[in-house]
């Protein structure tokens, strides 16, 4: 069978031309053809560019234009694009496009139906459009030629291949969940890691294990920035300079991006987890790095805001701050991280412990709102009663007249200090001068004496200073918990983070909080408080020199808050 032409010139040309003679063979009816394979893999399987499948799919489509005696007189590929419906198939439009511009086309050949169409209503519509120019849809697998008949069995074809399409994905989709569900990595593994085959006792299993080369600075990616000397600009180029490349697929090997060096940074593939429709699973794969270190990092680019691109991580303002009390009950230090979950016709946040995910916390998820109501009830322990805040202003206020009187003092003898320096480096210049003494060993002494003025002039500087600074935040955070409660229940979320973050380390929660960490000088303040309430005995107060030793009258005195010399004031105020 002769495989018909290719032909570029166009009707509308044609009409132009001299008139055919009369006896003459009928003009030859036009086709196009299309052609299509779903992934960039299929045309990458032949030392052909195109691969196996298109050549293929154009030998077949000439030799059913030759049974239809039809010139093909336009061709259209669309190498590695899989799309259900054709609005995502560029070259399919680019195709209706030019039929409907030429007016004259007969046919579109393709090589099954199942190339054109993935959905019967797609088919149905683009069919009768083309009818509308004459031209029909020819498979070379199945013609079953023109006719109502024909056109109810193709609708039927149709939508077989539509549930077929629809069939596929949801089994490749349930087998890739069961996968996941069981440890299995999805895809192409993460920096660090890569894909291998596990061949051994006759079995064919995909794994991943450790990138000799890129998972050691994978790991110091994370190690340095958790020192917080690093930003992601500064950390990629010192990576680049240690030798970090991606690894070549579509594109060449390169140095990582400040993005993308992000986004790894997140990950919490490396801490042995993977991530499934937003859900923390524990993986087969090794850890590359410990929990703390991973932790230490996720603090550093909170506090930055930094957060990466990845779409599914979630917000919320007690993030980052809750701590597993079961486990911090057993000694071990367990973050609790954030998951989404479906029920009851919502969808609802829950917090849990990580360790859960590895099956070493018996712990239960708890509901947000739980915890969010949990954390306003844990503030109304922490309030500090009016009295007792006025008591500590008037302590504060008495030491601040005694410190300021010994600053006075000590000012005084820093100044005739000073004054002594001057006088002997005026001596030491007179000796060279004079001829006495040699300059060297003036150079030194006068060397020795700059560093000793330096030294006098910064104390004089510093002293109050921080000693203003000091009662102000002492000031500040006695404000703040007279009325804890009633000022975080009056808060949006942002201002309640930052009211978190300013008063606790951690919090740990145990179904309410079972226990809290504070940050300086609430801790403090919070001990006063207690002690106040106790009347302890003095085995009671374990922090000699603490702001509590120094509100109940014990340990030495009111000095105790400015230090030795008279000048530094108390830790907490710092």
């Amino acid at each position: 069978m002769t495989k018909p032409k290719r032909l570029l010139a166009t009707r509308s040309e044609e009409a132009h031309a001299d008139p055919e003679p009369v006896g003459v063979e009928p003009e030859r009816k036009r086709a196009v053809i299309y052609l299509r394979v779903s992934t960039p893999s299929q045309v990458k399987t032949d030392y052909n560019p195109e691969g196996i499948s298109l050549p293929a799919q154009r030998d077949a489509c000439e030799l059913k234009a030759a049974a239809l005696e039809t010139d093909i007189v336009q061709e259209f590929v669309e190498p590695g694009r899989s799309a259900t419906s054709i609005d995502k198939r560029p070259v399919f439009q680019e195709m209706l496009a030019w039929i409907k511009g030429q007016k004259n086309i007969d046919f579109v050949i393709c090589y099954q139906f199942s190339r054109m169409f993935r959905d019967s209503v797609d088919a149905g519509i683009t069919k009768r459009d083309l009818a509308k120019f004459g031209t029909r849809v020819v498979s070379t697998a199945m013609d079953l030629g023109e006719g109502p008949e024909s056109a109810m069995v193709e609708s039927i074809l149709h939508a077989v291949d539509e549930y077929r399409s629809k069939a596929d994905g949801a089994d490749i989709a349930y087998k890739m969940g069961a996968k996941a569900r069981n440890g299995g990595t999805l895809g192409r593994a993460p920096l660090g890691y890569t894909n291998a085959r596990d061949l051994s006792e006759g079995r064919n299993i995909g794994i991943v294990k450790f990138d000799e080369e890129r998972a050691p600075l994978v790991r110091t990616a994370f190690e340095l920035f958790a020192t917080g000397d690093y930003s992601i600009d500064t950390l990629v180029e010192e990576l680049t300079g240690r030798g970090l490349r991606t690894r070549p697929g579509r594109f060449a090997a390169g140095p990582i991006s400040a993005s993308k060096l992000a986004v790894l940074l997140r990950d919490p593939y490396y801490v042995g987890f993977v991530t499934y429709k937003g859900e923390l699973i524990s993986g087969r794969h090794d850890r590359l790095i410990t929990d703390e270190l991973f932790d230490r990092v996720q603090t550093i680019l909170d506090e930055r805001g930094m957060r990466g691109t990845r779409q599914r991580r979630h917000y919320h303002y007690l993030k980052g701050i809750l701590w597993c009390g079961q486990c911090h009950d057993e000694g071990v230090e367990s973050r609790m991280i954030m998951q989404w979950a479906n029920g009851h016709g919502g969808r609802y946040l829950y917090f849990f412990c990580r360790r859960k995910q590895q099956h070493r916390c018996g712990a239960r998820y708890i509901a947000a709102e739980a915890i969010e109501s949990a954390v306003v009830d844990y503030y109304a322990t922490i309030r500090f009663p009016g009295e007792q805040a006025a008591r500590i202003r008037k302590l504060m206020h008495e030491t601040l007249e005694e410190v300021e009187r010994s600053h006075k003092l000590r000012h005084e003898q820093l100044t005739a200090e000073l004054l002594r320096l001057d006088r002997q480096e005026e001596n030491l210049l007179d000796l060279v001068a004079d001829g006495e003494e040699s300059s060297v060993k003036v150079k030194e002494r006068l060397g020795v004496i700059k560093r000793r003025r330096s030294a006098l002039t910064a104390q004089l500087d510093e002293t109050g200073e921080r000693l203003a600074f000091g009662a102000q935040l002492l000031e500040d955070a006695l404000a703040l918990l007279e009325d804890a409660q009633g000022m975080y229940e009056r808060m949006g979320p942002e201002q309640r983070r930052l009211m978190n973050q300013a008063l606790f380390e951690k919090l740990y929660i145990d179904e309410s909080v079972a226990d809290a960490l504070f940050n300086p000088p609430f801790d403090e303040l919070l001990e006063v408080r207690d002690a106040m309430v106790a009347v302890p005995t003095p085995a009671t107060v374990h922090r000699s020199g603490s702001l509590a030793d120094i509100v109940l009258g014990q340990g030495s005195n009111k000095g105790v808050m400015v230090g030795a010399e008279g000048l530094e004031p108390p830790t907490c105020w710092l």
